[in-house]
């Protein structure tokens, strides 16, 4: 099955009875003009039964269609204005949804067959909302880790699965040390690096084969044993984006060139409608964080891969800003790359971002699995992330009588203000404990009627350099005098 996207109406541009061809007639097709001939030999030699079109006017989508006839050729005109015609079955109307402007406006008829690109996304999401059966039919998901003895770890467990549901994003948090990093390592070098290790750790997945889903465990007594497809599976289903900078913006640089390449080469691109290709990435994956004001320009001499903002400067990949490396490093990396039906780790990806980027975090990446059918397992420390994430997506480490354990949220946060999040999730005082120590000592004094006493102004003047006389400690403590009056 191969995905293609093309116009209906002949010369006429206000024609607009697509719809009403496709009801009536059932049928696409070309006519004939000056320039059209390799097109129309696609039409007519390549496009086969089972194929998907979808049909467009400019970026106006208007229907997904399933082709089901062979080709023909019949001047009789009328509606059916052309020439060169097939039979198709008409799978949905775009107005049934309400569906971006589809991003290639231009061409009569096009192959969309690479699966990084934004056209390829378009119709393969549309297809898959009228299909859901197609999301499930290959990929792996984490639902249980066990560890018996591993660095930090000692009989160690975690769920990533909220009842019947295997989460599609997990959050890693907690304080340093408690193995977030450890653990992301521990999945990516599971068949590597612990084959040899006699012990009753595994972990739990599930899987599709031959159109079924499977449960099974991955663990360690099976690989000291023998080395089975499983184990393979396994591995080429962990994609891992460590913090290693220098080597991610080489792995971005690669997959952008290679994307272009794809584009030009196997579905006959012009140069810029590859270059806008990946300017449409960038709208689709970045539309909604503030002030992104990226945007592709080209590759220079054929080796130099340059971005432009919106003043119109240029710049390289190397002299973007380090929250943008990390944005393109990560997730338009794995939108180039095709990532599908994997497991993806992610560590740190918060690294450089601004915290009203990092507020995105997780529905960005949210959008990502959903519609590429991953798992996303993030270790992060950034406040931001976990409070603009739902409460069962959350897990959280923590050392308990010297082991660390894993613990859900049963329930959001008390507060989603950062304060709280920094306090009871990440185990960071928000306020310094030695600031935390004088607002005590003079709210004491204050309470004791010392609020004009030297020690108590000394120590006012001392919060004064941290703080201002409207900061909420002096408005509550002010409220609270004025309650004890």
């Amino acid at each position: 099955m191969t995905y293609w996207h093309m116009q209906l109406h002949p010369d006429d541009k206000n024609w607009r009875r697509e719809k009403e061809l496709l009801e009536k007639k059932s049928l696409i097709g070309l006519g004939e003009w000056e320039g059209g001939q390799s097109q129309i030999n696609q039409f007519k030699n390549e496009m086969q039964i089972g194929d998907i079109v979808l049909i467009k006017r400019g970026a106006l989508a208007i229907a997904l269609t399933k082709v089901i006839g062979s080709f023909e050729e019949n001047d009789e005109g009328g509606i059916d204005w052309f020439k060169y015609r097939r039979k198709v079955e008409v799978l949905d109307y775009a107005i049934n949804h309400r569906f971006d402007n589809f991003p290639q406006p231009r061409g009569t008829l096009q192959k969309s067959i690479t699966p990084s690109s934004v056209t390829y996304r378009y119709i393969n999401n549309w297809y898959k909302i009228l299909f859901p059966e197609t999301n499930n039919s290959e990929g792996m998901q984490i639902s249980r880790i066990e560890i018996e003895n591993h660095k930090m770890f000692k009989n160690f467990s975690i769920s990533f699965q909220k009842d019947e549901e295997i989460l599609p994003v997990i959050i890693l948090a907690g304080v340093n040390g408690c193995g977030k990093t450890t653990l992301l390592e521990y999945i990516d070098d599971f068949i590597d690096k612990h084959s040899k290790i006699k012990s009753n750790s595994f972990i739990k997945i599930h899987y599709a084969e031959d159109g079924n889903n499977k449960i099974d465990k991955i663990e360690y007594q099976s690989l000291l044993n023998s080395s089975t497809s499983l184990e393979k599976y396994f591995k080429s289903h962990i994609e891992y984006l460590p913090t290693d900078t220098h080597k991610n913006l080489i792995d971005i640089e690669t997959a952008i060139k290679e994307h272009l390449n794809k584009l030009v080469w196997n579905e006959k691109e012009s140069v810029d409608n590859a270059y806008n290709d990946i300017k449409n990435n960038l709208v689709n994956i970045f539309n909604e964080l503030p002030n992104f004001n990226i945007d592709f320009d080209s590759l220079k001499d054929g080796k130099t891969i340059m971005f432009s903002n919106q003043n119109n400067d240029k710049f390289s990949l190397d002299e973007l800003s380090t929250g943008q490396k990390t944005l393109f490093t990560k997730i338009l990396y794995l939108y180039l790359n095709d990532v599908r039906n994997k497991v993806v780790l992610i560590d740190e990806p918060e690294i450089s971002l601004h915290p009203s980027w990092q507020n995105m975090i997780f529905q960005i990446y949210y959008k990502f699995a959903k519609e590429n059918n991953c798992q996303i397992i993030m270790a992060t420390h950034s406040p931001n992330i976990i409070a603009n994430t739902p409460h069962k997506y959350i897990k959280i480490l923590f050392e308990e009588d010297g082991k660390i354990m894993a613990k859900s949220l049963d329930a959001s946060p008390l507060d989603r203000d950062l304060n709280t999040i920094v306090k009871t999730i990440m185990g960071a005082d928000y306020i310094p404990k030695w600031l935390e120590d004088k607002h005590f000592a003079y709210r004491e004094l204050c309470e004791q009627g010392q609020e004009d006493s030297e020690k108590a102004q000394k120590l006012k003047l001392e919060i004064l350099e941290y703080e201002s006389p409207n900061s909420s400690f002096f408005q509550g403590l002010a409220f609270d005098m004025e309650l004890m009056k």
